[in-house]
């Protein structure tokens, strides 16, 4: 959390154009405080896609959540979205989409789909960094997206990651939970 750490986090929000960024050490831990930031309900039931790296499940389950896989794009090989609204229960809390290779999913249409069923969206964005559809960047759409810096991503440190979200009170939360509350020498943060 020192003068570094701030200073990437500084230029991290100026070259992904995003209002809010906060590193970790890699990105399936910044993944796994994504969702627990949002405080979905317990075993309650998380929409992703099956064509992706064992930890986006993981960090679902781990979270005392379920995944519900849905089919992917042949094309983009991103989540079907138009796929989504068949997989949707009253026990549905959340979508994790997968951007992949390069290939934004459908944002637009994750976009309407979450509103209308009043779900949060956290998109893992490992191999989109930078990327932008029509101007706009692609870190801002929904709840939180999380981008891998590990060594085979597109932009790397050989290990990290970060979370991005346009919803300033997350701030402070993500910050207790990555940090295990612990705010200064003198205080812990009773709320992870």
């Amino acid at each position: 959390m020192g003068k570094k750490h701030k200073q990437l986090e500084m230029c991290l929000k100026e070259e992904l154009k995003v209002p809010n960024v906060s590193l970790f050490n890699n990105g399936a831990i910044a993944l796994l405080t994504a969702l627990k930031a949002l405080d979905l309900p317990l075993g309650s039931e998380v929409i992703t896609t099956p064509f992706t790296f064992a930890a986006t499940p993981h960090c679902i389950s781990w979270n005392n959540l379920k995944p519900v896989f849905c089919d992917i794009e042949p094309e983009t090989m991103t989540i079907d979205a138009k796929r989504i609204r068949k997989l949707i229960t009253p026990n549905t809390s959340a979508i994790l989409p997968v951007h992949v290779y390069g290939f934004p999913c459908d944002v637009v249409t994750i976009e309407e789909i979450a509103k209308e069923y009043s779900l949060r969206v956290v998109y893992d964005g490992a191999h989109v960094f930078s990327t932008e559809i029509n101007g706009r960047s692609i870190g801002t759409f929904g709840d939180i997206t999380m981008f891998s810096f590990h060594a085979t991503k597109l932009f790397n440190t050989a290990e990290g990651g970060c979370l991005t979200y346009n919803d300033n009170r997350l701030v402070d939360k993500i910050y207790n939970l990555r940090n295990f509350g612990i705010r200064n020498e003198d205080q812990v943060a009773e709320d992870r």
